[in-house]
């Protein structure tokens, strides 16, 4: 919050901003969900890097976009 305040921004985006982005899980198996069919599927980290990265890309894109258009 000091940060978002010396550097002139809206203290209350910044906190939004990292809450949201916390809940970002696609590139690891940090889920309960995620975490319970990877041993059956023979899944490894590796392969949720694969498949997470697009997705957390456009998760971040759309995420500062809808805070941009919320805050302006």
């Amino acid at each position: 919050m000091n940060m978002a305040v010396k550097t002139g921004i809206d203290p209350k985006m910044a906190a939004l901003t990292v809450g949201i982005a916390a809940s970002n899980t696609f590139v690891l198996p940090t889920h309960q969900v995620n975490a319970l069919i990877m041993r059956p599927g023979g899944y490894k980290p590796a392969d949720y890097v694969k498949a997470g990265t697009g997705m957390t890309i456009i998760y971040l894109m759309v995420m500062v976009a809808m805070l941009f258009f919320y805050y302006m």
